[in-house]
């Protein structure tokens, strides 16, 4: 007889363990996305359209940041945030700079009821901007490992095309699945790089 797999022995993540960040992906100028795993190994269960709850350690004393979770469901061995910091940004200015793979942080969720679960549906519109296409991204990806054809129109709006947020990885899942539908809207075009889209 095998032997049991550990990962699935450590049963499902609480936020009583801290997450452990084990990649950082820039996206675009300020903005990335931190990949965690519990350390215990355990498996991550929430709904795609949730948000976790950051503790941030920043100089000044801790500071709690909400971030929608960006990665699905369907895969549960990891957790991702994309984060943007502003002008003014604390605590994702400090996550940015200091946030890599090792670091542990203590995280509050998953929680929230803006999610596909909450909303059953045939067909979806969704209509974001900026990071906010955080949990657009998770629905997206979560119906798309569905393996099954799903129905939905995406609308994304960012000031240049070189700051679509997920363009490449949203352009490679309408590229194998005719029902997802991209619609990307820019406020100008980038310098010396041509733009056919809204």
């Amino acid at each position: 007889m095998a032997a049991p797999s550990p990962i699935l022995d450590a049963g499902v993540w609480h936020d009583s363990e801290l997450l452990e960040c084990v990649s950082v992906l820039p996206e675009v100028p300020n903005t990335a996305t931190f990949t965690f795993q519990a350390p215990s190994g355990a498996l991550f269960d929430f709904q795609a359209g949730q948000f976790l709850t950051l503790e941030i350690p920043t100089p000044g004393g801790p500071v709690h940041r909400t971030y929608t979770i960006s990665s699905s469901p369907s895969r549960p061995r990891s957790i991702c945030i994309t984060a943007k910091a502003q002008d003014t940004s604390i605590g994702t200015r400090w996550m940015l700079d200091n946030l890599g793979p090792g670091v542990k942080i203590k995280a509050i969720g998953p929680a929230g009821l803006f999610c596909m679960a909450q909303h059953p549906a045939p067909k979806y519109l969704f209509i974001s901007a900026g990071s906010g296409i955080t949990p657009m991204m998770s629905m997206t990806t979560y119906m798309y490992d569905l393996g099954t054809e799903p129905d939905v129109v995406l609308i994304n709006c960012a000031k240049r095309p070189s700051e679509i947020i997920f363009r490449e990885r949203l352009e490679h899942m309408a590229s194998r699945v005719p029902g997802i539908d991209l619609k990307f809207v820019v406020e100008e075009p980038d310098r010396y790089r041509p733009w056919t889209g809204y």
